[in-house]
């Protein structure tokens, strides 16, 4: 027979290990307003265009893509074109702020 001491350990880390990769996966709470700002500061527009919809790249109004793959493209893009954005360059509360305002634009 199983000692309850035995049983809630393992449950507290598993419970505590879900937390962390809830935390780790979700969309910050972005700031579509702050986005708007950087994306004209980070030049986006420059190839998207300034409604993300109008420029010679791809179109990214009203995205159809999750927060993960969002930041994942841009750190590490699959166009030449695209520059990469390091957490340096563009920490990721500034790209949730961004990713908000290309979701509010539909």
């Amino acid at each position: 027979m199983l000692n309850p001491a035995d049983v809630k350990i393992p449950l507290i880390l598993l419970t505590l290990f879900g937390a962390a990769i809830l935390t780790a996966c979700s969309t910050p709470a972005g700031d579509a307003a702050n986005g708007k700002r950087w994306y004209a500061m980070h030049n986006c527009s420059a190839c998207h265009g300034q409604n993300a919809d109008d420029g010679r790249a791809l179109a990214i109004a009203d995205l159809d893509m999750g927060f993960t793959r969002f930041e994942a493209i841009l750190r590490k893009p699959s166009s030449p074109s695209m520059p990469a954005f390091s957490e340096e360059k563009l920490p990721r509360q500034d790209a949730a702020d961004i990713y908000a305002w290309l979701k509010s634009l539909n």
